[in-house]
């Protein structure tokens, strides 16, 4: 037990150099294994390949024999169609029992050119029929088949037991070839022919393999051959192209090919015959890579030792050392003037970025305070409560007393909703009844100035933005838009929302700006490096959105010189609060 200790000991200390020992006597013992199992492995391979390509060329052999077999079928609906006999009964307007009679004997003397025609069905287009052959069927004039054969304007359409037109009552499954016929003279649509096939006519095209085959239409419905490979039948194997599938058929493993022969029939084999066993040459073929490989190995660890192991020791010696310091410093190890040497650079170079973007987020961060303290500060300044105070006292020297309680309210609602209990998040719905406030308290001052109103979809209320983004933009409106026009102005703040982005709108009705201004301002958002002070209006609450967002198209600025201003933002939809 104790030299079992002692080892698990050594080899917790063990170094690349003897871990790559370790792997070398692994991978030996590995390839004297892997020459028995790859030697198994690539004659099941040939096995499956064998009985791929022999189930392949069945399969491509009975399609070939089902298409050319069906042309003479198809070319015996064409005589059916051409004969005095059938024409005469379909022209006639109420046909007699000798025309009746002397159509299916027309019908009887083609059937018998053919063993396998089970019978063969001629409808007038009033549903009268006359029909030759065995089996009882029964027809249904308004089934959708009806109207396919119709829409094929003359050419053959090929079902299985005409997909409930002509259903025979025993329910035995026929492979239908329906056309529509016209009068040579009139052209006109006189009737519908039906020739139903036998199924033992597949096993004419299987022969001999019939065993291993399965015809089945594209439901998988089995029409003849072997039931058992009938059942492995899925969609895949309804493709012009050949589909294989690896089953187990009576307890052995082989493969299935199949393909559609003609719409809607498919075939599908299954051959379990066994293959010749592997050459000689094919054992020589494994078992010279895999020495060759073993060589390889050797060679490559003498290698590995000298110029990637022990370099690799002294790159993690530095690394553990610098980890240890609790800093990022930068390693100072002697490396080699290779990748290794590229990689101990590279690490350097990283430490250098993380460095300055960890300095970076910092000022950023202070930047992003800096601001906010900015806004807090510009909204409790001693003018702008001055003024509103001022005002207030003025109404309650006129006697006022209700206005005065409201303006007060007022006051009151806008510094609790904009304090926000020091939040940096707030809903829309709070922004906006902050901004109301705010504008509220100016109309005491600007009664005769500018009028606002609000188009704020209901989904768009719980949203949640940064504190106080709106209301420095509205003051903006106020003395830089609406107040220098000299004329009673609009400001219209509205939000809506899709399912990735909010949209809020303030647009006034003031003085506007000229493209040269909304650049300036623009730029001056675009040069601000977070160590310069960054304001409180427009562009200060733009910086303020760009931080938060981390994006730069957040505010759009549209302007027409003596008409209007809108500022536009367009931030990313932030779970609802």
């Amino acid at each position: 037990m104790k030299a079992w200790k002692q080892f698990l000991k050594i080899n917790q200390k063990k170094t690349l150099q003897h871990s790559m020992l370790m792997l070398l006597i692994v991978l030996l013992l590995f390839l004297i294994l892997s020459f028995s199992f790859f030697t198994y492995i690539v004659g099941m391979n040939a096995r499956d390949e064998y009985k791929k390509r022999t189930s392949e060329t069945a399969v491509n052999n009975a399609t070939v024999t089902i298409k050319e077999s069906l042309k003479n079928y198809n070319s015996l609906t064409r005589l059916l169609m051409i004969n005095d006999r059938i024409v005469r009964y379909l022209r006639a307007e109420n046909p007699d029992l000798d025309a009746t009679y002397e159509a299916r004997r027309g019908i009887s003397e083609i059937q018998n050119l053919y063993s396998y025609i089970d019978s063969v069905y001629i409808l007038r287009n009033d549903g009268r029929y006359v029909c030759s052959g065995s089996g009882d069927y029964t027809v249904n004039m308004n089934n959708v088949e009806h109207k396919r054969i119709l829409k094929a304007i003359g050419s053959t359409v090929v079902s299985v037991n005409s997909n409930g037109f002509l259903q025979k009552k025993d329910d035995e499954m026929m492979l239908t070839m329906s056309r529509a016929i016209y009068d040579i003279n009139s052209q006109k649509q006189i009737g519908i022919l039906i020739m139903n096939i036998s199924p033992r006519y597949f096993g004419d095209v299987l022969g001999p393999n019939a065993g291993q085959m399965c015809i089945l239409d594209n439901t998988g419905a089995i029409l003849y051959g072997n039931q058992e490979i009938g059942e492995f039948y899925k969609d895949s194997y309804n493709s012009e192209e050949p589909f294989f599938e690896s089953v187990k058929l009576r307890g052995k493993k082989t493969v299935t090919a199949g393909k559609k022969a003609i719409d809607p029939i498919v075939v599908m084999s299954a051959v379990n015959e066994e293959p010749d066993t592997i050459p000689a040459q094919s054992f020589l073929l494994l078992a010279l890579p895999l020495i060759s490989f073993a060589v390889t190995v050797l060679i490559c660890f003498g290698y590995i030792t000298v110029n990637i192991a022990r370099p690799i020791k002294k790159l993690n010696d530095a690394m553990e050392l610098t980890k240890s310091s609790g800093w990022l410093e930068k390693m100072n190890a002697e490396m080699p003037d290779n990748e290794l040497g590229q990689l101990a650079e590279n690490y350097n170079t990283m430490i250098e970025y993380l460095n300055e973007l960890f300095n970076r987020l910092l000022e950023q961060e202070k930047s992003m305070q800096k601001a906010e303290l900015q806004v807090l500060h510009e909204q409790i300044k001693p003018h702008f409560l001055y003024n509103t105070l001022e005002t207030i006292s003025y109404m309650a020297y006129e006697g006022d007393n209700a206005k005065v309680q409201d303006a007060l309210e007022t006051l009151g609602s806008f510094y609790r909703n904009f304090l926000n209990n020091g939040n940096r998040e707030i809903s829309l719905r709070r922004e906006i009844r902050i901004t109301q406030d705010y504008l509220t308290l100016q109309k005491l001052r600007y009664e005769d100035v500018f009028a606002d109103e609000y188009q704020i979809d209901e989904d768009t209320l719980d949203c949640k933005i940064p504190k106080l983004i709106l209301q420095p933009l509205v003051e903006n409106c106020i003395y830089h838009g609406v107040r220098l026009k000299g004329e009673k102005g609009i400001i219209c703040i509205t939000a809506s929302r899709d399912e990735e982005n909010l949209h809020i709108t303030v647009r006034d009705t003031g003085v506007g700006m000229n493209e040269e201004i909304i650049q300036e301002v623009m730029e001056s958002c675009d040069d601000f490096n977070g160590n310069e002070r960054p304001g409180f209006g427009l562009a200060g609450t733009i910086n303020r959105l760009r931080y938060y967002y981390n994006r730069k198209d957040v505010v759009q600025i549209r302007s027409e010189l003596g008409e209007y201003t809108e500022i536009e933002i367009c931030v990313p939809v932030v779970a609802n609060i």
